[in-house]
């Protein structure tokens, strides 16, 4: 759970799941972040990385059990592992590693390790153990990884072949990787010699790949034509954004014919009539299906739109739990007026179809001028909120407004900083961000931006997540005494949790409760501490509670919106302009202006908060008594 912005500790500290030194259930991973270049110096240990299934084993009294990334109970795919680990000389024991095949050249081969699995013998299948989180009772992850690292071999001396121990290699970390490279190996991981074991997505272990590859859904294939029996000859796949699945491109080679047709058999009972992406896209000879099985996808890299470039079909990621069904999208009804799909194919001359992520041909925007004007008054004010974010924007040029993506225009001031990002996804981007009100009006006059979205995390660190959002979202038919009183009820939840909270009226119809917090967790860790808290709430009343994204889901209920919280995720800033009519304004308000029926579209352009937001000084009053105490 993260922690109050008020209170320290040390970030990442491990944490004993359960008292008395009784052996826990599955552990989350510690993840390497990716990097294109691996760390120098002699603080850093380099591991190969090797192309397997990350896997998790547990040995209880003589008992071994084996986990899945996902934490699925994969024992009996992986039973040879687990007999091997049954006969270490440990009472009870916790290992982190990989599950691997060589291939006929001696490096791992992911499609024969595929058909290993489920046997209940295999000399070929070995696990590649690289940590060691548990022994005899003792949670090791507090300790330095050379410590962990020498405990696991001596426990692993004189194991049986199905065990490997991982040696880490010391020198420079580019010249390790530039050889492993050279070995057609998968790539590096670079760690930390004096890291502690964190869960999740962490700056103390780095990955470098020497070929690009990442896990995809599988949205829809193409028929071979003619082949019996039948096969496939290409998959589309996609990518999660969010709540929403987008499109990321078409597989067109690395299936042998029993593979093409093992896909096509395993395709048939998710057949869909309609395609589950969030945006449409023009495929005609797709057969669309519901994106439940997940596919290892290597590439040469991403385009700026999010499509893969050389994309090679490795194998399929069974050990992964099927992710969320993507929102249902509505069909536009027919009518003179061109429906949102058709202007999104077709936006106006000038503006890229590559620089837009989303069309919004609803939206009405203030002039430019009206922009400069209002941020010369609030500026200031705002930066407390929108100052030294990453920023997602609503931009308008040429007659048209879209959320931006891709190239940036040129001629950007200087006032208006860039800061070059890894994406989610892979491959670098680029986001804009600003610490002063000359910074603010350049957002308007070079980008053509109205409204501003930022990260939930700082550019001091990106990674780092130093505010939550809940947004409350109400559905049609639910009163605004409903969406407060949800506030209200969130709030005390959340001041039982420790945290101090805010309210933000959106400009639009709902609230988001704001959450400050201490950044020293993932925002993977802020996305799953937000979603159990919007569950717990939800679960009160299901009848009126939702937490599921899709619109058809919504119909009388309020949507508890966990899903801005996650790494390059955002919801409307304090204080930035809505695209809307009337030109209403997303502010920061105090629990008391909520409680005596403050609107969600209260303020505008031409009126905006004109006092400091007293949700601010509540909340640094809050964080000066805790200093102070």
């Amino acid at each position: 759970m993260p922690r109050p912005a008020s209170k320290r500790c040390p970030a990442g500290a491990a944490r004993v799941s359960e008292p008395g030194g009784a052996l826990p259930g599955f552990l989350e991973f510690c993840d390497p972040t990716l990097r294109n270049v691996p760390p120098t110096g002699a603080e850093w240990l380099h591991e190969i990385k090797w192309d397997g299934y990350r896997a998790e084993v547990h040995l209880q009294s003589s008992r071994p059990k084996v986990f899945s990334r996902n934490g699925l109970d994969w024992t009996q795919q992986f039973a040879p592992i687990a007999k091997a680990v049954g006969r270490l000389e440990a009472q009870d024991a916790i290992l982190d590693g990989e599950a691997v095949v060589l291939g006929k050249t001696g490096r791992p081969d992911f499609q024969a390790l595929r058909r290993e699995l489920g046997k209940p013998e295999s000399h070929k299948l070995t696990y590649y153990a690289f940590d060691l989180l548990w022994l005899d009772g003792e949670d090791l992850r507090k300790l330095p990884l050379v410590q962990r690292k020498r405990r696991l071999q001596e426990l692993l001396a004189g194991a049986e072949p199905a065990l490997v121990y991982v040696e880490p290699l010391q020198g420079d970390g580019p010249t390790i990787y530039e050889h492993a490279c050279r070995m057609g190996l998968e790539g590096v991981v670079s760690k930390r010699a004096n890291s502690p074991y964190r869960a999740g997505r962490q700056e103390s272990w780095i990955k470098t790949k020497c070929k690009k590859s990442d896990t995809y859904p599988i949205v829809a294939f193409v028929e071979k034509l003619g082949a019996k029996p039948r096969r496939i000859a290409s998959l589309y796949v996609g990518r999660w954004d969010g709540g929403r699945l987008l499109y990321a491109g078409k597989v067109r080679s690395g299936y042998t014919d029993v593979i093409a047709r093992e896909l096509r058999e395993k395709l048939d009972s998710l057949i869909l009539r309609t395609s589950p992406l969030s945006e449409p896209v023009k495929k005609p000879k797709a057969t669309w299906v519901r994106p439940e099985v997940e596919a290892e996808i290597q590439f040469g890299g991403i385009t700026d739109d999010g499509l893969l470039r050389e994309a090679v079909f490795k194998g399929l990621r069974e050990d992964l739990a099927a992710p969320k069904p993507a929102p249902k999208r509505t069909t536009a009804t027919p009518a003179a007026r061109p429906s949102n799909e058709s202007r999104r194919e077709k936006p106006h001359i000038g503006v890229p179809r590559e620089n837009i992520l989303q069309l919004l041909p609803d939206a009405v925007v203030p002039t430019k001028d009206e922009l400069l004007a209002y941020w010369r008054k609030v500026g200031r004010r705002a930066l407390e909120h929108l100052g030294r974010r990453p920023l997602k924007l609503v931009r308008h040029t040429h007659s048209t407004t879209f959320y931006h993506k891709g190239p940036l225009p040129p001629d950007i001031p200087e006032a208006v900083h860039r800061l070059m990002i890894e994406k989610r996804e892979g491959g670098e981007g680029t986001r804009l961000w600003v610490d002063s009100v000359e910074g603010l009006l350049g957002l308007v006059r070079a980008v053509g931006a109205v409204e501003l979205h930022p990260w939930n995390a700082s550019v001091d660190d990106i990674e780092r997540p130093d505010q939550l959002v809940f947004d409350l979202d109400p559905g049609k038919g639910v009163e605004w005494p409903f969406v407060v009183d949800t506030a209200m009820a969130l709030r005390e939840l959340l001041e039982e949790d420790g945290f101090a909270t805010w309210p933000k009226v959106t400009g639009g119809k709902g609230v988001h409760v704001m959450v400050p917090i201490a950044p020293d967790i993932t925002h993977d860790e802020a996305h799953r501490y937000c979603r159990s808290v919007a569950e717990r709430t939800a679960a009160t009343d299901p009848g009126r509670y939702t937490v599921s994204a899709s619109i058809a889901d919504r119909g009388g209920r309020l949507f508890i919106d966990y899903l801005r919280n996650g790494r390059g995720t955002t919801a409307v800033g304090a204080f930035s302009p809505r695209a809307r009519p009337g030109f209403p304004i997303a502010a920061p308000v105090s629990w008391a202006d909520l409680h005596h029926g403050i609107r969600a579209d209260a303020f505008t352009l031409v009126h905006p908060p004109v006092k400091r937001a007293p949700a601010r000084r509540e909340r640094s009053s809050k964080r000066s008594k805790s200093r102070s105490s």
